[in-house]
């Protein structure tokens, strides 16, 4: 497996956060918001904006492992895990895991790049808890339910097999190709025909630690709470 230069490999931080609210009202605009530096008890280094005006708090992280870490001949790994990973987990079947979100209104989503595998979560701030919950398992225990495998590598396939006649595609793939050659930057995130039929529960299982893991977790949220609340919530995550 490959491993990211400069020691990085555990170590996550912050990408990208941001949530846009638009709110139609008379008042004059607002000014820029505050951004503050936080690190928790148990090093998850965060900016951090207060906003009042919304009663949202939304969280974007990345955290180093992305698909450049995928085994040899085995492209796709962190794609999957991504579309897998809130697919059940902890004590909930991924249908009951989905059930809980849609109840709440709970925006949970995952994805990868070649070197950071991604995060976002959003929700209403009475629902706070039972979101970071079920984020929580999602990161630490997700199932990986031979049925919920094969299903999310039939639709990878799918899609593998439309590349094939879309030009774009083909051409993407091609430059990757000719200007990364055997590195694994010329690997494409989503896999191959070849290589995603190969991926195994227990390759899954065995490569998600170093994909997602809340040890590593930089998180950044824009919400109605204080930085003292902010700091309570890492301190449990951690």
């Amino acid at each position: 497996m490959i491993k990211p230069e400069g020691g990085m490999r555990r170590v996550g931080f912050l990408i990208a956060a941001c949530l846009a609210v638009t709110v139609l009202t008379s008042a004059p605009a607002r000014a820029a918001a505050k951004i503050q530096h936080l690190i928790s008890p148990g090093g998850i280094e965060a900016w951090f904006v207060q906003d009042a005006t919304v009663p949202i708090v939304a969280m974007e992280f990345a955290m180093t492992g992305g698909a450049a870490q995928d085994p040899d001949g085995k492209s796709g790994v962190a794609n999957m895990v991504a579309d897998l990973i809130d697919e059940g987990s902890g004590d909930l079947d991924s249908r009951t895991f989905h059930e809980r979100l849609e109840r709440r209104a709970i925006e949970l989503s995952f994805s990868v790049s070649r070197d950071f595998f991604r995060g976002s979560l959003r929700m209403l701030k009475d629902d706070k808890e039972e979101a970071f919950d079920l984020l929580r398992m999602s990161l630490s225990s997700p199932h990986f339910d031979s049925a919920d495998v094969e299903r999310i590598r039939t639709q990878v396939l799918s899609g593998l097999k439309r590349e094939t006649s879309n030009p774009s595609a083909l051409a993407s793939r091609k430059f990757l190709e000719l200007a990364y050659g055997d590195h694994p930057y010329g690997r494409p995130t989503n896999g191959n025909l070849q290589s995603v039929p190969r991926i195994t529960v227990a390759v899954l299982a065995a490569c998600r630690p170093d994909l997602a893991s809340p040890r590593c977790l930089t998180s950044t949220q824009l919400s109605r709470r204080n930085r003292h609340s902010f700091r309570s919530t890492c301190r449990k995550r951690s």
